[in-house]
């Protein structure tokens, strides 16, 4: 799953239960955007700040109200795997990786493919954090930061994973090649901060807002490169990387069940405009054990300035936002040209 921190206990198992089931699915909703009647709607998540929105659905208990009957969340191990789970059809909605989504889609079956029903992150997350250190200062260009990473060891995720590709993109814009660097697969940020404090790492791709900041905090490193701030080239500072899905032939048979979910999104969105310290206790609690409170401030204020200004009423999907990604995914060899496209990748309803 694109952004997915392992800092919370218990997030590894597949179908481990998240809450005690009390959705509020006995309820007939009636919250505007509410489907027609009670609907079973299987979502998957992860911790982190980006899949945020899925918590405060849960905690607040918005399902009901939309008719939806969620008892539990499911946690797939890795945005590959939720992937085939999705075009199994053992999963109704999640949020993914757009560059994954483009992958999966062109390899799919039709009606097996994953369509996109939604934009939930509007903008790049993804950032460069270095150990303790010299480095450029925050007023270096973009080629200056990247440069200063040359001989130096970097971890990722995993080899040919969406972080590992996107550092290819960025060594590419700045002028260099992969072999300026030597990637190293050190696995999400938790193990990740272990492999920089005891120096076996210098850089990491940092692939959420708020993990980056705290590997960042508990390593005594810095955020070199944000991927999301002026100055960076637009083929990585213009993508928008997290995607709303659901299975092709399902958004066309159950467009209201998606709507549905769509609109308990939206709500949850207003909730933490509205309740910004409680949501930042609860981004703490849920995603990062209590150890980050202060970097989840951060992102409720980012979250609150910067990407909801960005969004489409709804989680609307635009044109502008498809065609570059396609294009991303085209250069890191995701996709071959012409296999994707706005119309077919995106449902009908989800438009702008």
């Amino acid at each position: 799953m694109a952004g997915a921190s392992v800092l919370a206990a218990g997030a590894s198992t597949l179908l481990s239960a998240c809450g005690d089931g009390s959705s509020g699915s006995s309820a007939t909703g009636t919250a505007a955007g509410a489907a027609p009647q009670p609907t079973p709607f299987r979502v998957a998540t992860a911790p982190g700040d980006n899949y945020f929105i899925d918590a405060v659905n849960l905690d607040q208990q918005h399902y009901g109200k939309y008719n939806l009957e969620v008892p539990k969340f499911l946690h797939p191990s890795s945005g590959v795997q939720g992937m085939q789970l999705q075009t199994a059809g053992q999963i109704d909605g999640q949020m993914q990786d757009t560059l994954l989504t483009m992958t999966t889609f062109a390899n799919s079956r039709p009606g097996d493919r994953p369509v996109i029903i939604g934009m939930r992150i509007p903008e790049t997350t993804y950032s460069i954090v270095v150990n303790k250190g010299q480095w450029p200062s925050d007023s270096a260009s973009f080629a200056e930061k990247m440069a200063s990473l040359k001989g130096k060891t970097v971890g990722v995720t995993a080899i040919g994973a969406g972080a590992d590709k996107q550092l290819r993109l960025a060594l590419q814009q700045a002028g260099m090649s992969p072999g300026d660097i030597t990637p190293l697969a050190v696995g999400q940020t938790t193990p990740a901060i272990a492999q920089m404090s005891a120096g076996k790492i210098d850089a990491y791709v940092g692939i959420t807002f708020a993990t980056a900041r705290l590997m960042a905090a508990q390593t005594g490193g810095e955020v070199l490169v944000d991927f999301n701030t002026t100055g960076v080239p637009e083929l990585l500072s213009k993508q928008q990387v997290d995607v709303l899905i659901a299975r092709e032939d399902y958004a066309k048979s159950n467009a209201d069940a998606c709507k549905a979910w769509l609109a308990a999104q939206w709500e949850a969105k207003d909730w933490i405009l509205a309740n910004r310290d409680e949501a930042a206790e609860l981004l703490n609690s849920d995603s990062f054990d209590g150890r980050g409170l202060d970097v989840s401030k951060q992102y409720i204020q980012h979250f609150a300035e910067d990407v909801v200004p960005k969004l489409q009423p709804q989680w609307k999907v635009t044109r502008d936002a498809i065609d570059l990604m396609i294009e991303v995914a085209v250069r890191t060899g995701a996709v071959q040209q012409g296999q994707i496209s706005y119309e077919t990748l995106v449902a009908d309803f989800a438009r702008a």
